[in-house]
């Protein structure tokens, strides 16, 4: 028996609501939300910013091996197959995480706020990001509304967990299960062929990002290249995507100041049917649009009515937080 369904079971089906919305976070997201820098005007580097965020420590690592390829990923991943490098590479990754650790998020609204409001409990966000601004603008508002859940894919310097139990925490914090303190998983650097099952805590979160694409209706990748030496994440969230038996009339979107036509052919495998959207603006998106906490799935198979009212609902939820204006 086809476990396929026709858009009409999809809209009666008593369990509707429920289907998951994944979100996919990559380092143009970071750099979209957080333009001006952070609360303290740090920029948010893209990889190729890396270099010089590291100094002279890299600069003379690469003329040392001389990789002969340029861009931080690259050389970076070349770099790693030589052994004899090893302390040098170790440096060169402190240097990163302490940039991140030090950045800290506006006291102000951002665009990470309206991401974690305007989504469900039910819904999942997975960041590929380092920085700690997705978990901050997650625990400021986790009193608000029923957020969804958060997943890093590739660590994130400000996100602890426990080794026996799924909790959601910061280096800090003990587990409130088995009271044991929460421990940071590794941070994943370029390399080729990356192997997401090496570290348990990634692979759990790999594994419960997977989990949700096999049930979701609403795909957004908001500011992830899928860059070449991370071939094998682009592969595991199109394996997990192929999955849901809501494919055929599922709803891509795309947030991403690339060229769009680049960006068609680059997620072509994603998109069924060409039922997809892009944009180079988070507002001008679907979560922005159309909030999901009182949101009826039904806007993106028939109109797209009343999203007014949704977005004043939304911003008089985040007002309360803030009590200050609002940007935009």
């Amino acid at each position: 028996m086809s476990n396929i369904v026709t858009k009409e079971e999809l809209i009666n089906s008593p369990s509707f609501s429920s289907i998951p919305h994944v979100v996919i976070l990559g380092a143009g997201a970071s750099k979209a939300a957080f333009s001006n820098g952070d609360k303290n005007g740090k920029s948010i580097p893209l990889q190729d910013d890396l270099p010089k965020i590291i100094g002279e420590d890299w600069s003379e690592l690469v003329k040392k091996v001389c990789p002969g390829i340029v861009g931080f990923e690259n050389q970076f991943s070349i770099i790693r197959k030589k052994s004899i490098f090893s302390d040098e590479l170790l440096k060169v990754e402190k240097t990163i995480e302490e940039y991140f650790e030090n950045l800290e998020i506006p006291d102000y609204p951002t665009i990470y706020d309206y991401l974690v409001l305007g989504l469900r409990g039910k819904d999942v966000i997975a960041s590929f990001n380092w920085d700690p601004f997705l978990i901050l603008a997650h625990r400021r508002n986790r009193e608000i509304a029923d957020l969804p859940d958060i997943r890093f894919l590739h660590g994130c310097v400000a996100y602890a967990t426990c080794h026996n139990h799924d909790v959601l925490g910061i280096p800090s914090e003990i587990c409130p299960v088995c009271d044991e303190a929460l421990i940071r998983s590794q941070l994943i650097f370029p390399e080729e062929d990356k192997d997401y099952t090496k570290d348990k805590l990634i692979h759990r979160d790999w594994q419960k990002v997977s989990n949700r694409l096999e049930k979701a209706f609403h795909l957004t990748i908001f500011g992830y290249s899928g860059p070449a030496t991370d071939f094998n994440a682009k592969k595991l969230i199109l394996d997990g995507w192929k999955k849901t038996p809501l494919y055929d009339f599922s709803h891509v979107e795309i947030i991403d100041i690339s060229d769009e036509d680049n960006l068609r052919v680059y997620w072509e495998d994603f998109f069924p049917f060409y039922h997809d959207m892009i944009t180079n603006d988070f507002w001008d998106s679907t979560i922005a649009l159309y909030p999901a906490e009182r949101l009826n799935i039904n806007y993106l198979l028939h109109s797209r009515e009343n999203h007014q009212n949704h977005m004043a609902h939304f911003i008089l939820i985040h007002y309360r937080n803030f009590k200050i204006g609002l940007p935009r």
